[in-house]
């Protein structure tokens, strides 16, 4: 396992700024199109046109954008199974090479819970979190070895399906609950 800095493992950018349309043929992601899970859903009316512009910024395998400016902090690894995106200009765009870390592995360490509370600590001081860049890419993590890293990747996957299959029983528990409630509030004698 080897110390790093995000500067030395991945090139640092923001997004572009991109006028954004009700059809195009590349998403353009923004912070809203994330949902509690971080997941990118919902994409109407934001895409852009194929350009120069949208080439230079799109996704590719390995790539992972992380909420530099706003309310929520968070990573996210490109998945190409999404097809072609461009994260906006909220988004730091972080492309690293997959000989030292896998994408995947890089956003769940962003996520967690030490980083998080650095990155709250380098993006303090406004009243909308804004994370520098200079100071993003002199932040340290620990990276071990490719093999380690999808070992992690295992568990941290196997964790979150759960937790998301969990949050589905919640949810269907939540609406049979409503069901019945209605039901026995539209039939009075039932109870």
């Amino acid at each position: 396992m080897k110390n790093y800095k995000i500067g030395e493992i991945a090139e640092v950018q923001f997004g572009p700024h991109m006028k954004t349309q009700s059809k195009g043929t590349i998403k353009y992601l923004l912070g809203s199109h994330f949902d509690d899970n971080l997941h990118p859903t919902n994409f109407q009316n934001s895409y852009v046109d194929l350009n120069d512009k949208a080439l230079k910024f799109q996704l590719k395998s390995n790539d992972v954008i992380l909420a530099g400016k706003g309310l929520r902090t968070f990573a996210w690894a490109y998945n190409e199974s999404l097809g072609p995106m461009v994260p906006s200009s909220l988004f730091y765009l972080l492309r690293s090479s997959e000989e030292v870390v896998i994408g995947e592995y890089l956003a769940a360490v962003l996520n967690s819970e030490r980083l998080q509370y650095e990155l709250s600590m380098i993006g303090a001081g406004a009243t909308i979190t804004s994370i520098p860049k200079k100071e993003l890419k002199e932040l340290e993590m620990m990276i071990p070895s490719i093999s380690e890293q999808q070992k992690f990747l295992e568990i941290y996957n196997l964790f979150n399906k759960d937790i998301e299959l969990t949050d589905k029983i919640l949810q269907e528990k939540r609406n049979l609950k409503r069901g019945v409630v209605n039901e026995l509030l539209t039939n009075k004698n039932k109870y």
